[in-house]
């Protein structure tokens, strides 16, 4: 004889098995979802090309906050100025020749509200940049290769709050960011950040102060 109150204990269980597992599965689904969503990371590359000029644009010898031409130098040079605006905590710079105005007066703008500034330069720029002055006299802390001969400095990349790079082949100067064909990433891979971060403090390292005679150079 059929057993009704069997069948039905066992049509509860299996659907209660079912409903468990629905529930499991919708649970990892969405932890998943969540895990991507956070990991999820951001890597941008803007190339400076000089041979492209915009129609509506007049950019290319002075720059301009508001354009919005894709193509444009000032367009580009932005996303950079955005990334240093970021800085809550830190930034570190390590960039052969710094003279491009906007992004030199960004590094200040960063110093004077309590971020700690670090920067690494070549020598040979020490004395005849500008902006490099306007650093010192700001109070950044900004150290020089001492010694070299045909060995130099050469390494052109930021990071910002450990969190963000900035890197390429671009030296941060009006040359660089208006007539050449130049490349620049800015990323918040860890897998990244973290060499260059090993290789900012090394450089740090084997890089001095600027002597007091440079410094009175500033007062000039």
């Amino acid at each position: 004889m059929f057993n009704l109150t069997g069948y039905r204990s066992m049509s509860n269980t299996l659907i209660n098995w079912i409903c468990i597992s629905c529930i499991s599965s919708s649970l990892t689904l969405l932890w998943l979802h969540y895990k991507r969503k956070r990991n999820k990371s951001f890597t941008k590359v803007l190339f400076y090309d000089p041979t492209i000029k915009s129609t509506d644009c007049n950019c290319f010898r002075s720059f301009n906050i508001d354009c919005l031409s894709p193509n444009c130098s000032s367009f580009k040079t932005k996303e950079i100025i955005f990334c240093l605006q970021r800085a809550r905590k830190s930034m570190d710079i390590c960039v052969f020749s710094i003279s491009n105005k906007p992004i030199a007066n960004e590094i200040v703008n960063a110093h004077k509200r309590g971020i700690l500034v670090r920067i690494i330069v070549c020598n040979c720029i020490l004395v005849i940049s500008n902006e490099i002055k306007m650093f010192m006299r700001a109070g950044i802390t900004l150290k020089y290769q001492e010694n070299y001969t045909n060995s130099y400095m050469h390494h052109k990349f930021a990071i910002i709050d450990s969190t963000w790079l900035i890197h390429g082949s671009m030296n941060w100067t009006h040359q660089a960011t208006h007539d050449n064909w130049e490349s620049i990433m800015i990323t918040d891979l860890q897998s990244l950040i973290v060499p260059f971060s090993i290789g900012f403090e090394k450089t740090w390292q084997k890089t001095i102060l600027i002597p007091p005679k440079i410094r009175d150079l500033t007062k000039n």
